[in-house]
């Protein structure tokens, strides 16, 4: 008797479990399965066609048109620093697909600073959590400008105008006094040759 009991614990017991494990696993989110293999900054700088630091200011959700869940995020960045790349606009768009079977960078906080690494397929841009995008902390940045150097600006600043200065009571020089000192030159010289002539019918 004590043995059928037992048996009736366990199997509870074992149904008791099954169950819950059911539960935890129909709550995790769908991008779960996701998984990518940590890389390190250098790695991520050669697989990565641009390399930017940016500031979000705008995130859309749209869902996946294929019928098997997850979102498309479009993130609107205003762009500060250029690594690595021909990023030359001041904003651009960055997208990221977050399914089973991709992992997305998810729903970045607007207002903030991000190192970007993605790929460029034309003028559209991807970035995945894979790909190394992250916060742009004091210590990502750093290593990615010992790797790929200062940067540069997404649009060349404008070259500078010259300008000109006024000098105070300055008066501009009248053509005859701009012409005297060639002048003077011009009748030294023929007074010269008038004397040489003379000179030589002497001789």
């Amino acid at each position: 008797m004590f043995a059928s009991v037992s048996d009736a614990g366990r199997r509870l017991l074992a149904a008791l479990l099954l169950a819950g494990c059911c539960v935890v696993l129909s709550q995790l989110p769908a991008h779960a399965a996701c998984t990518c293999a940590p890389g390190h900054t250098q790695t991520q700088t050669k697989r990565a066609n641009d390399v930017f630091t940016g500031t979000v200011t705008h995130v859309t959700s749209a869902s996946a048109s294929d019928g098997r869940g997850g979102a498309t995020m479009t993130y609107d960045v205003e762009v500060d620093r250029v690594f690595k790349g021909d990023i030359k606009t001041p904003t651009v768009q960055v997208t990221s697909d977050r399914s089973a079977k991709t992992c997305g960078l998810g729903e970045l906080p607007a207002d903030r600073r991000y190192v970007f690494f993605v790929k460029a397929d034309g003028a559209e841009l991807t970035s995945d959590s894979c790909s190394g995008t992250a916060k742009a902390g004091a210590t990502l940045v750093h290593k990615v400008e010992k790797l790929l150097g200062d940067g540069r600006p997404a649009v060349p600043p404008e070259p500078q105008k010259a300008t000109f200065t006024k000098v105070a009571d300055a008066q501009p020089m009248s053509l005859p006094r701009l012409a005297a000192p060639g002048v003077a030159l011009v009748l030294v010289g023929l007074l010269g040759l008038i004397v040489v002539r003379r000179l030589g019918r002497r001789t």
